[in-house]
């Protein structure tokens, strides 16, 4: 009886890991913003933070554009699409109309920024390592996208930067 009680205990331990990709998201979201107001967090793209939350080929893609001197593609923070970040703008955080899309989910994230407004964010998400994990982002306030998965875009600064 105690194995069978055991067992049981175990595959629910197991199962709860799992969470939505609403809970991804917003769990991400609150754990990275919280790291963007201390000066003493390296939040660097293949931290652990973003190795559990984000896809593999957009860590990829961003840190290969990040080694590109003087690249223009990514001109702010990806996921923040900001500068630099106030703790008094984490609590206007939201998550909200998350939905499928192509073969993974799309949610609108809404993250607060300076003067009491907020900024809207599409945040695309798919199924990596049985996770929902974040591979894209759009600033929806600003219609704005930093093209991350530009062939083009990336190897035009490459050669810019080995021209230079």
């Amino acid at each position: 009886m105690r194995s069978f009680i055991l067992m049981i205990m175990l595959s629910l331990a197991g199962c709860a890991t799992h969470q939505s990709a609403e809970q991804r998201v917003e769990t991400f979201y609150r754990q990275y913003l919280n790291s963007l107001v201390k000066p003493d967090q390296d939040m660097n793209i293949n931290s652990p933070l973003n190795d559990e939350y984000i896809a593999v080929d957009t860590r990829h893609r961003i840190s290969e554009i990040l080694a590109i001197p003087e690249q223009e593609i990514i001109s702010s923070d990806y996921f923040t699409y900001t500068q630099d970040y106030a703790p008094g703008w984490i609590d206007k955080l939201s998550v909200t109309n998350i939905h499928d899309f192509m073969g993974g989910k799309l949610a609108d994230v809404n993250i607060g920024i300076e003067e009491g407004k907020t900024l809207k964010l599409a945040v695309y998400l798919k199924k990596e390592d049985e996770e929902w994990k974040i591979y894209r982002v759009r600033n929806v306030s600003d219609d704005d996208e930093q093209n991350i998965f530009d062939d083009y875009a990336i190897s035009s600064a490459r050669h810019y930067a080995d021209n230079n």
